[in-house]
């Protein structure tokens, strides 16, 4: 068995093929990997590997981009059947542990711990402070995993998903506010919000700092050139009171225009709004359903956040999961 650094963009395509068998739970249906998933990560991974040459060039010119894909990997008989890809949070000393995931036929000899481990201390080598991850409310074995690592658990955010959604109307936005686009290269407007609203345990493994949200131009640049190949729509918003033009919203959506994959949608709402959650999903849900009819829809809502939860359930979205947040200072 060998253990190595992930190589790029050599490792793309197997990588893509041993996730996708990997995430499959047959007594827990619903924490699978579903199969417009299954297309939507092949394809992602395709375009990436065409277009890697722009991702070396953006790599060459910001260094925080070099951050974006690391990890390692097990390797048996010259076939990757152990991963853990990690990348680092925008420019910060912050890293997001974003996947780690073994082949259930090599399950149970240390592999998850191994790539773990290994990618711990790369993260420590590049001056990470701390990582986090999340965990299906459910998976023991992983939580455990992590506890023994020194995780713990500091959050919640519940997946929830809405299949053969149909086209909501669009109510009016609630007297007192304003909704208008929010740019990409607006990165202040997310960054203020969050600084207000996001609770203190969260903040200590996720701190909210410019560099989370201020994204280096070779990434702007680079997003909309991955959406056009990718068939993708995507257009963010901004709410604002509007005596005093304070933020109090912003939400977005993302969504195929090729009939394949998985629509998304997202709302992060101050929770001293509530009167606005519905309208926020409402009009997401709406944009993305106008765009591209048929697929199902995602939101993830982080549990500090009830009043979106209901608005979400209130339109039809079901609980797919519940993720654990953990994080670890290293």
């Amino acid at each position: 068995m060998e253990l190595r650094p992930l190589r790029l963009p050599q490792d793309l395509i197997p990588l893509g093929k041993m996730i996708c068998h990997t995430f499959q739970y047959p007594e827990n249906p619903e924490w699978s990997v579903q199969t417009d998933e299954k297309e939507q990560i092949v394809d992602t991974i395709r375009i990436f590997r065409r277009l890697w040459p722009l991702v070396r060039l953006g790599q060459y010119l910001s260094p925080s981009l070099r951050d974006m894909f690391r990890g390692y990997v097990a390797v048996e008989d010259g076939k990757i059947v152990g991963l853990t890809m990690v990348q680092r949070h925008g420019t910060t000393d912050t890293w997001v542990v974003g996947t780690v995931g073994v082949l259930p036929e090599y399950r149970r000899r240390g592999l998850a711990r191994a790539t773990l481990e290994s990618a711990l201390e790369l993260m420590r080598k590049r001056g990470a402070r701390r990582a986090w991850l999340g965990v299906i409310n459910g998976n023991t074995p992983a939580q455990r995993l992590y506890e023994s690592l020194g995780f713990e658990v500091y959050d919640a955010m519940i997946d929830y998903t809405l299949t053969a959604p149909s086209l909501p109307s669009v109510s009016e936005i609630p007297d007192g506010y304003s909704i208008s686009r929010l740019p990409r290269s607006d990165w202040r407007t997310r960054f203020e919000l969050e600084e207000r609203i996001v609770p203190e345990e969260t903040r200590r493994y996720e701190p909210v700092e410019p560099g989370r949200f201020r994204q280096p131009l070779p990434l702007l640049l680079l997003v909309p050139i991955i959406n056009r190949v990718q068939h993708t729509a995507e257009e963010a918003f901004v709410v604002r009171e509007t005596d005093g033009d304070k933020t109090v919203a912003w939400c977005r959506y993302a969504a195929s225009t090729r009939g394949k994959g998985v629509n998304s949608i997202a709302v992060r709402l101050d929770p001293a709004r509530p009167e606005l959650a519905d309208y926020l999903v409402g009009r997401m849900l709406h944009e993305v359903v106008s765009k591209s009819p048929n697929l199902r829809v995602e939101i993830d809502v982080p549990r500090w956040m009830p009043a979106v939860a209901a608005a979400v359930e209130s339109f039809g979205f079901k609980k797919r999961v519940e993720y654990l947040k953990m994080g670890l200072e290293l």
